[in-house]
């Protein structure tokens, strides 16, 4: 009975902890409306950052299908940026996600209208975790059309 109670428990554990070890990262971005198309500048916030990697943030075109993953996006990669938590990556050159991050978006890159589409910030999990989709998520965003 003991084992069984035990054994019982053990399962408990793993199931209770597995959703937080997959837990999305928390990303905000503020200002996300209206922004001016010379000058621009938005804040990244993140929490909940995974463990053992980093992740991208890019200006992309909002995707066709909603879910979907952007495909077109910043190409010259003028607004990109890569945050994370982990020693090694900051090591690297990658900006650390505990504080404050800007980012500059821009009103036209090659291929992409901000201004007179919906334009989003994709995140996604870095090189190091690049097949596990779990962070990807996008953050809609508008400049103003004036």
């Amino acid at each position: 009975m003991r084992k069984k109670l035990i054994a019982a428990a053990a399962v408990a554990l793993v199931v209770m902890a597995a959703p937080l070890a997959n837990a999305k990262a928390i990303v905000t971005v503020t200002p996300s409306k209206n922004l001016p198309q010379k000058g621009a500048v938005v804040t990244f916030k993140f929490a909940k950052m995974p463990a053992k990697n980093g992740l991208y943030a890019e200006e992309c075109m909002a995707p066709a299908t909603k879910g979907a993953t952007p495909t077109v996006c910043d190409s010259d990669q003028k607004v990109q940026a890569w945050v994370s938590t982990v020693k090694a990556d900051l090591a690297q050159g990658a900006t650390s996600a505990k504080g404050k991050v800007t980012f500059k978006p821009v009103p036209y890159f090659t291929n992409g209208d901000c201004v007179h589409t919906t334009c989003v910030f994709f995140i996604t999990n870095d090189h190091n975790a690049a097949g596990d989709k779990s962070q990807d998520q996008t953050i809609p965003f508008t400049f103003s059309n004036k």
